[in-house]
């Protein structure tokens, strides 16, 4: 049965209702705390699929409750954990439905000498990208990571980071090509100013991949900088010399990107930009460059406003068949923080990916209202 605007909204209602009544934290012990989560959006989506041959529109409701455990206040060592059942509705689309899991970990140390980054998560996915599109569906994917990065100072100068990664994706569709990455890397940092570090490094990555796939090993020798660039200016980039060699075929090298800053315009206004240029894997196993570019800002127009928005591009040459994307990604965001555990969110977002791929090309348009809860 088709479901109505009111019906969901009646529904969203009903949870914040109960959420806004519950105890606004548990503390497990005293420097542990347990708190409820809820998020829910109601948009409407011009391109579900992402297809233009089959383009179907629809309104989607989203509601996202969960539970969110926090470990570790005030010290050096600092944890949290989390899980949510991501629940979608489709209005005229009642086959694209779903109930999805996602379970997070992170966990960070510090002591001023020693820093340590851990991470994990599970994700069910079934949202449309540029890559991962079906005729008449969503593909559903469960995809998993587990990360740890740790850096530790040699003296008032030197330090020396170590850290590896692991990604996996499962496609539950046939037609799609499974991959696991492997990443180790090495970095060393000297300090030239209080605030600023010259790098030196070397990233390995090894990509196995399932029917249909060529596997390979990628090795990136970088240099770089990070910290404060220039007077307002702070960030982090690598350049150099980036190799991938794949089962079978020749050898191929090409320069090696990766950067982010951000920009100080004023005391209410940050501008964020960064580029990149590496490879990637498409999800029926062909292996691709990637360069890309990307910029947006974020002002906070008072205490209870603040706005966003963003602009990127990528362009994605395939290696292992006649293909190229060039893809086009913008946004725009306002949110209003109600209090500290409660923001409403009002978004725009289009995209468009033109590709010399017959039928890979595609425009969509997304405006969204949404809500956040933390209790």
């Amino acid at each position: 049965m088709k479901s109505s605007f009111a019906t969901h909204l009646i529904a969203a209602a009903a949870l914040f209702g109960a959420v806004s009544q519950a105890q606004a934290e548990i503390k497990l012990s005293p420097d542990s705390s347990l708190f409820f989560t809820a998020d829910a959006s109601l948009a409407y989506n011009s391109n579900v699929l992402l297809s233009s041959a089959n383009e179907k529109s629809d309104e989607v409701f989203d509601i996202t409750p969960g539970l969110l455990a926090t470990f570790g206040q005030g010290s050096e060592w600092q944890s949290q954990i989390s899980y949510k059942e991501d629940f979608s509705e489709y209005f005229s689309n009642s086959d694209l439905n779903a109930d999805l899991a996602l379970a997070d970990f992170t966990s960070v140390y510090d002591d001023g000498a020693t820093k340590v980054n851990a991470g994990a998560f599970f994700h069910q996915v079934d949202q449309a990208t540029r890559d991962v599109r079906g005729a008449d569906s969503l593909i559903h994917r469960d995809v998993s990571n587990a990360n740890l990065a740790g850096e530790n100072s040699i003296d008032a100068k030197d330090s020396v980071k170590l850290g590896f990664s692991y990604d996996d994706t499962q496609y539950k569709s046939s037609g799609f090509t499974n991959w696991q990455q492997d990443q180790v890397f090495a970095d060393y940092y000297f300090k030239v100013e209080p605030k600023l570090d010259l790098s030196a490094g070397v990233t390995y990555k090894d990509n196995e991949l399932g029917n249909g796939g060529i596997n390979s090993t990628e090795l990136y020798y970088n240099v770089g900088a990070r910290g404060e660039l220039a007077p307002k200016l702070t960030g982090e980039f690598s350049v150099g010399y980036n190799t991938i060699d794949m089962d079978g075929r020749p050898t191929r090298s090409a320069l090696g990107l990766e950067s982010k800053f951000t920009y100080a315009a004023d005391e209410k206004t940050n501008i964020f930009f960064g580029a990149n240029n590496d490879n990637g894997y498409g999800a029926d196993g062909n292996a691709y460059k990637n360069f890309g570019i990307n910029g947006g800002f974020e002002t906070v127009v008072s205490d209870q406003w603040k706005v966003g928005g963003q602009l990127s591009y990528g362009r994605y040459d395939y290696t292992t068949e006649l293909r190229t994307d060039d893809f086009y990604q913008g946004q725009v965001s306002a949110t209003y923080v109600v209090s500290r555990e409660i923001s409403v969110s009002v978004a725009y977002a289009y995209a468009d990916n033109s590709s010399t791929l017959s039928g890979a090309s595609f425009t969509d348009n997304i405006l969204s209202i949404s809500a956040k809860f933390r209790y």
